[in-house]
């Protein structure tokens, strides 16, 4: 396939953990950084502090920076086109680890391959991912299913049919760093002696810590997570 112009809009990758950088961003996509004069982010304030972590020569006020609607990117699409249309090379950025993985970049990538725009992405860190392979869970079917429900009866509710389903896909969730202790007391108490619940907590960090038991040890052996990142994963295959 022959692509119709230069244009390229590049899928760049963030840390999720602090101080990472060098550990967990390629080389390839660091020289990128430095290069590109156009940002679709997710979170422009985020991404500012990280591009100016990446290097000095960065001048962050030289730099357009368009902000991605986390609940409705879809009446931005106008601007976004006009973005691509008169910019050779674009940057994508989410707020933490890959872009258009558990944030709503994908729809600036449907666009771009809609106007025949090479999208390139980069290698880069997600704590979904990485997450899902530490877990010792099905790598094959698996779902990200994001929040659960904040209301108790919904969340019972909830987690009742996904740990039907997580008999043949493992099922992945994360919660507000500050609910993560709530949301593991709340597991324990609901959820099936045999299901198995992982949780990976500041993943490529330096407090990073990945368990992977049964609910019948973690009733046994209670941890407190704090307000770390923190994916949770259950499986009952």
């Amino acid at each position: 396939m022959k692509y119709t112009n230069n244009k390229m809009l590049h899928l760049l990758p963030l840390t999720i953990a602090e101080n990472t950088i060098l550990n967990v961003i390629p080389a390839e996509a660091l020289e990128s950084y430095k290069k590109i004069k156009v940002f679709i982010s997710e979170n422009n304030k985020t991404s500012r502090r990280f591009l100016k972590l990446i290097s000095k020569d960065i001048n962050i006020d030289e730099l357009v920076m368009f902000e991605l609607s986390k609940h409705e990117p879809h009446l931005q699409m106008d601007e976004i086109k006009q973005l691509l249309k008169q910019n050779e090379h674009i940057g994508l950025m989410s707020e933490s680890g890959m872009p258009c993985i558990g944030d709503p970049g994908n729809v600036v990538v449907q666009l771009a391959h809609e106007m025949g725009i090479r999208v390139k992405p980069y290698v880069g860190p997600s704590s979904i991912l990485l997450a899902l392979v530490a877990s010792g869970f099905d790598g094959q079917h698996f779902k990200f299913l994001g929040y659960l429900s904040k209301k108790p009866e919904e969340r019972k509710l909830e987690l009742s049919r996904i740990e039907l389903d997580a008999k043949t896909c493992t099922q992945i969730f994360i919660e507000t760093p500050y609910r993560n202790d709530s949301l593991l007391a709340f597991l324990i108490q609901n959820l099936s002696p045999n299901t198995k619940l992982m949780i990976a907590k500041d993943i490529t960090g330096e407090d990073e810590t990945i368990i992977s038991q049964p609910i019948k040890w973690w009733r046994l052996n209670p941890i407190e997570i704090g307000k770390s990142p923190c994916i949770f994963a259950i499986y009952n295959g």
